[in-house]
């Protein structure tokens, strides 16, 4: 049985073996020519390259918690979408580390960056084309849900969901 602790945000599936949720965005944004471009952060540990993600937040949907940390981890702000677009896992290497993390992600579709916010001294943000997010983001999972959500995109001239 799956249980959610509001303070770990743990999924236990079998006693053995603990695994966590986390809520993330997929920022995009259409250039003037056309082009599909997202928004990257970097991880405060590693400093890899990242999509905006955190824990579940109490009192706010998915999708809402996703544009917060957004907010909070880039500055983006605009609409998240309240459908996912798809799940990938990692390995948390802070906190937790050895234990899987899944990590929910809901398209959001930027329509500005502000100046100030609050991590911006523990993070860069690099606003990039499909291909160059490829080449950095190291995690081969959210490498391919972002490849999979950007040529839907792309093929559509515009973001799902918007």
């Amino acid at each position: 049985m799956s249980i959610i602790t509001p303070k770990s945000y743990r999924i236990t599936m079998s006693a053995s073996v603990p695994m966590y949720r986390q809520i993330a965005a997929l920022p995009v944004q259409f250039a003037p020519d056309g082009s599909l471009q997202l928004y990257l952060v970097t991880s405060r540990g590693s400093g890899q390259w990242i999509i905006p993600k955190g824990n579940p937040i109490p009192g706010l949907a998915a999708h809402e918690a996703a544009a917060q940390e957004a907010l909070e981890e880039a500055g983006l702000v605009g609409p998240v979408m309240p459908v996912c677009v798809g799940t990938f896992e990692f390995e948390r290497t802070r906190r937790l580390s050895g234990h899987p993390c899944f990590v929910d992600v809901y398209p959001m579709h930027v329509e500005r960056q502000v100046r100030k916010f609050n991590e911006q001294r523990q993070r860069r943000v690099l606003r990039c084309d499909l291909e160059t997010a490829l080449c950095v983001v190291s995690s081969k999972p959210l490498a391919a849900l972002i490849e999979r959500y950007g040529r839907q995109c792309g093929s559509t001239r515009r973001a799902i969901g918007h």
